[in-house]
């Protein structure tokens, strides 16, 4: 079994769209936010964001965990995925299964983002301190600096990102998925997730800025201010390890 190639992040942080890039180089199975189906599950929910959802136990940690494994079996796998839902079961038997690598975006851009679609979001759902945990139990468990980039870096020198991140999880770089056709966002949730989070990706076909200019700023809403200087630290910390991209 090779290595599931994974890239743990936060909400809003431009990782669907390196998903979609991933999804057009064509040679891994791609999977979106496969951890996210604990919600749904009949395990104990530590959110009620999806409350009103249907349970299934298909949707518990271990069988999501092992079919991950099974498919990794004859095929590359990459997903991407939220660190707040798994960092607590980040044991050595769990890290063991993954090629670990990190994205991460200034919580400046992400929140208002995240606030767009959950006003009502819980400083647990900004997902920064758990990332930051995530990252650093991996790197005592691999003795090195996982690979980690950052969403500005993403936008604004894709091919440079992209090449620096391929070469670091071993990896052939291929430029030609930088520009992708949008409809292979087309059909991302299958299950009754709360908000409208790729409206924007149905016509996106490469990596760029985003207008922010309908959000809600930082400066001008308190929830969103408290969001900030709470995980505004994590952010930083990460940062520091970023791969410098020239």
């Amino acid at each position: 079994m090779k290595k599931i190639l994974v890239l743990w992040t936060t909400f809003r942080s431009t990782s669907t769209a390196f998903k979609m890039m991933m999804q057009a180089r064509g040679d891994f199975i791609v999977l979106h936010e496969p951890f996210s189906l604990y919600y749904f599950g009949s395990e104990e929910r530590k959110s009620d964001r999806c409350a009103k959802a249907e349970i299934n136990p298909a949707y518990n940690f271990q069988p999501l965990f092992q079919d991950l494994i099974n498919k990794a079996q004859s095929q590359p796998v990459f997903i991407k995925d939220m660190a707040l839902y798994i960092y607590e079961r980040a044991d050595e038997a769990f890290l063991s299964h993954f090629n670990h690598t990190f994205l991460i975006r200034h919580p400046a851009k992400s929140l208002p983002s995240l606030f767009a679609g959950w006003p009502d979001f819980h400083l647990s759902e900004t997902g920064y301190a758990e990332l930051y945990q995530l990252f650093e139990v991996t790197k005592a468990f691999l003795g090195q600096v996982p690979p980690l980039i950052d969403s500005d870096d993403l936008v604004q020198k894709p091919e440079a990102t992209i090449k620096a991140y391929c070469d670091a999880v071993g990896i052939p770089f291929m430029p030609q998925a930088l520009k992708w056709d949008p409809k292979i966002c087309s059909k991302i949730w299958t299950l009754p997730w709360e908000g409208d989070w790729h409206t924007y990706l149905q016509s996106s076909r490469e990596f760029k800025e985003r207008d922010r200019k309908n959000y809600v700023s930082v400066e001008n809403n308190e929830h969103l201010k408290q969001a900030y200087d709470y995980c505004l630290p994590y952010y930083q910390r990460l940062y520091e390890h970023r791969l410098r991209i020239e």
